[in-house]
């Protein structure tokens, strides 16, 4: 069950677990009161919940859940990440606590560790360690810049959000227009046609106008021998490749560092 007074949020959500084999979302809530109800009514064996909710808010909702003795295991989400606000969730009986924005890949893996009961320590522990989402955001426009895809394109934008989904979630390259162009289409009110077309047109001037020396080192030979640009699926994956090597460079360097404290 998934409870956030954003109604398109929720929407996205269950499309999202609706489409994995093993997970059906039985509802979609929008305020406190409501989610205690429909959790002694549905008893979901996990719940997706932001804090900040109408009528009652997520903290309300825990302690209402354990009075009444709930046993669905809360995933929590918020845009406030504050050490006392974690605290004060996981105090309450919350599972894990994911900060927004998230990769919908990493709440469906933190849903399917509640399920079989992994280690809420542990799943904790990994979570503080996550890269934010803004890092890679970032990691990504400057990449796209560099290779010379316009900034206001809006295959600029669905790019980017392409690259942050399969930085998380490589499976979705083998589904990419059943699965990839859909959930961008829907995270931008347009059609999957629409997000391919303007992928396409943005790589294609990146290939026209931009540095070509920059192209050929981050792709070398993995283009369309044809068209002399590659595919969006090979574009994707090739930056989302390149994002996945920065961030565990930059892990690696910082656990040095930490080392080096310690000695």
């Amino acid at each position: 069950m998934v409870v956030d007074d954003n109604k398109e949020l929720c929407s996205f959500l269950k499309v999202w677990i609706d489409s994995e084999s093993d997970m059906v979302c039985v509802g979609t809530v929008h305020d406190g009161r409501t989610a205690v109800n429909r959790m002694v009514e549905l008893q979901p064996d996990v719940v997706v919940m932001d804090l900040v909710l109408p009528r009652i808010d997520g903290l309300a909702v825990l302690e209402e859940a354990g009075r009444r003795r709930i046993e669905s295991r809360f995933v929590i989400l918020s845009a406030l990440d504050t050490g006392k606000l974690v605290e004060k969730a996981l105090e309450r009986g919350a599972y894990c606590f994911l900060v927004k924005p998230f990769e919908p890949s990493l709440l469906l893996r933190r849903i399917r560790e509640a399920v079989r009961g992994a280690s809420a320590e542990a799943v904790r522990e990994e979570s503080l360690c996550w890269q934010p989402q803004a890092q890679v955001e970032e990691l990504i426009s400057r990449r796209l810049t560099e290779l010379g895809v316009p900034a206001h394109y809006k295959g600029y934008r669905y790019l980017r959000d392409g690259i942050s989904l399969v930085v998380y979630h490589a499976d979705l390259l083998d589904r990419v227009t059943k699965g990839l162009y859909p959930i961008i289409a829907k995270r931008n009110r347009t059609s999957p046609e629409k997000v391919e077309r303007a992928m396409r047109h943005a790589i294609e001037t990146a290939w026209s106008r931009g540095d070509v020396e920059v192209l050929h080192r981050m792709f070398g030979y993995s283009v369309d021998a044809n068209r002399g640009r590659p595919t969006n699926s090979s574009f994707i994956a090739k930056l989302a490749d390149h994002i996945r090597l920065e961030l565990r460079t930059k892990e690696r360097f910082s656990e040095l560092g930490q080392m080096g404290e310690r000695v």
